[in-house]
């Protein structure tokens, strides 16, 4: 359609004067209007010529609009059940990794074998490179060795927040004091604070990745908190301080 036409002569209309009408014009009266083509099923023999047919009636075939459109919801519904599939795989076996990490922290027998947990297994099932506890505390269990970082009082609030019990820092430089010989992998971590209580002071449970944006502070952080008390826990039945 051309940009500009001349709407007919005065003899052709009958009244009024001539008129410049713009295709936009067309169009904005169109969509106010738009029983007029269907009114005048005519004028589509002009409109869409290629895809029209003829019968008793003019129609324009509009199937293979509708089947393209079907398509590409057809594809996107395909792409979205892909995608949920692989994220609730994804989340079952993190899920099922977690209860094993679990598993081992509460099946411990001391400190040893609560050292190789913490070290050697958390950090391969749950595929980071460091994991870390520390208690405010200047009086560590001596069996404890190096795998419980004693915290000076008020980290677990410098560190995580107070009045929160998680955190997630995206991308961060690891912290000597709570990571130890590993600080220099940590790129980005997940933080739990752990409360006093029980004979236990106030701690911090920390998973860190040597990759920036590992942790995203949109994912959720149940199943890390949820760990990290399971270590309280364990931790707790080898304290000099018993739970």
């Amino acid at each position: 359609m051309a940009d500009n036409f001349k709407a007919g002569s005065n003899k052709d209309i009958g009244v009024g004067p001539k008129i410049d009408l713009r295709e936009a014009d067309v169009i904005a009266y169109l969509r106010r209007n738009p029983r007029v083509l269907l009114n005048n099923p005519d004028l589509l023999t002009i409109i869409a010529p290629e895809t029209r047919f003829e019968t008793d009636t003019v129609v324009v075939d509009m199937q293979r609009f509708v089947v393209d459109r079907l398509r590409r919801q057809v594809d996107d519904l395909k792409a979205s059940s892909a995608s949920l599939v692989s994220t609730t795989r994804s989340n079952m076996s993190l899920v099922e990794r977690t209860m094993e990490c679990a598993l081992a922290l509460l099946y411990a027998r001391d400190f040893t074998e609560l050292a190789q947990v913490l070290q050697d297994d958390l950090p391969v099932h749950l595929g980071v490179d460091a994991v870390a506890v520390g208690f405010e505390t200047d009086s560590l269990p001596v069996e404890a060795g190096d795998i419980i970082k004693a915290l000076p009082v008020g980290s677990v609030d410098a560190l995580v927040g107070a009045d929160i019990t998680t955190r997630i820092r995206v991308e961060t430089e690891g912290d000597p004091t709570l990571y130890g010989s590993a600080a220099g992998l940590v790129r980005s971590d997940a933080l739990v604070a752990l409360p006093d209580g029980e004979g236990l002071p106030a701690g911090i449970f920390a998973v860190g990745c040597r990759n920036p944006g590992h942790f995203d502070e949109g994912q959720g952080t149940e199943l890390i908190a949820f760990l990290g008390h399971v270590t309280r826990y364990a931790v707790g039945r080898w304290w000099t301080l018993k739970l």
